[in-house]
């Protein structure tokens, strides 16, 4: 190879896409770290557009339910054995891990979660089962973990948005061991 001061401008521009197309991608989450940090031009329409088209491209996928803490016996003596009033569950949906912790709270019971995988930002949606049942939205951190307060006693469908997929959870039931 020539040195790049000898190079003529074809060259140099041939070799510079050669070297960049040889990189590798940043993680999606960087790239959506680094854009933010830029305010955008979009007006309200195109934003409103780009969301429609997002929408029509998200794949919808049902997790599925690997562990339930209220669900398995305790086979441990002692403190493990001691039943808990928080209620772990963990779904696997698609190569991510949704992590979901429920705990009584002075004002009903929070919702606290984690999704682990190849997304890190998103957003969860938590309505009642019940036909038009009322709705709350969380958004994930940087972290994937999110938080809902003020869930009062009942059955539920989270549907977590992350990435070009739309998740799914079984109706989860929030309350008292038990009632």
């Amino acid at each position: 190879m020539k040195p790049l001061d000898s190079l003529t401008d074809d060259e140099f521009d041939r070799e510079l896409r050669r070297a960049v197309s040889a990189l590798p991608d940043p993680p999606a989450a960087l790239q959506r770290a680094a854009l933010d940090l830029f305010p955008t031009a979009a007006t309200p329409p195109l934003r409103d557009a780009a969301a429609q088209v997002v929408q029509a491209v998200r794949q919808q996928l049902q997790a599925v339910l690997t562990f339930d803490s209220w669900a398995t016996p305790a086979l441990a003596a002692g403190m493990r054995s001691a039943a808990s009033s928080t209620r772990f569950l963990l779904y696997s949906v698609k190569g991510r891990d949704i992590d979901l912790r429920i705990t009584p709270a002075a004002a009903g019971f929070e919702v606290a979660g984690q999704v682990l995988g190849p997304d890190e930002t998103g957003e969860v949606e938590l309505r009642a089962a019940t036909e038009g049942g009322s709705a709350q939205l969380a958004t994930m951190d940087d972290m994937g973990e999110f938080r809902l307060e003020g869930v009062r006693r009942g059955s539920y469908v989270f549907t977590l948005r992350v990435g070009a997929d739309e998740i799914v959870l079984p109706p989860v039931e929030v309350g008292d061991r038990w009632v």
